[in-house]
């Protein structure tokens, strides 16, 4: 193996599972991200409101008013900001990937024609 095809595979491994976790999480939506970004709120609220449910639940069971409440509640807003980042983070290597490729695609065309210049 050559030095620059495993530089090439060094970075095709990671871009393989940036996509994986993107798809898995991110369930990507190539047409309106108006629509994912509505429904990632969507998601977000309703995450919020029940896991507040479960803490009210708990509270009322174990007679410890708002701690169950506040304690998931800051769980479940924590988790959707990780979940976000990681999505993000996920979203933006697969991107700069498919630029990368992009950007050296026309001198792989160019030199594979069997023209001379």
């Amino acid at each position: 193996m050559t030095d620059s095809s495993a530089a090439a595979a060094k970075t095709r491994r990671p871009t393989a599972i940036a996509q994986r976790v993107t798809t898995v999480l991110g369930r990507p939506n190539g047409g309106n991200s108006v629509d994912q970004g509505l429904g990632q709120g969507m998601e977000m609220a309703i995450t919020v409101v029940v896991f507040l449910g479960i803490g009210w639940l708990l509270d009322l069971a174990f007679d410890t008013q708002p701690v169950f409440m506040i304690a998931l509640v800051v769980f479940s807003v924590v988790g959707q900001f990780v979940k976000m980042w990681f999505v993000y983070d996920a979203r933006m290597k697969t991107l700069e990937a498919e630029r990368r490729r992009g950007a050296v695609a026309h001198q792989h065309d160019a030199g594979s024609d069997g023209s001379d210049r």
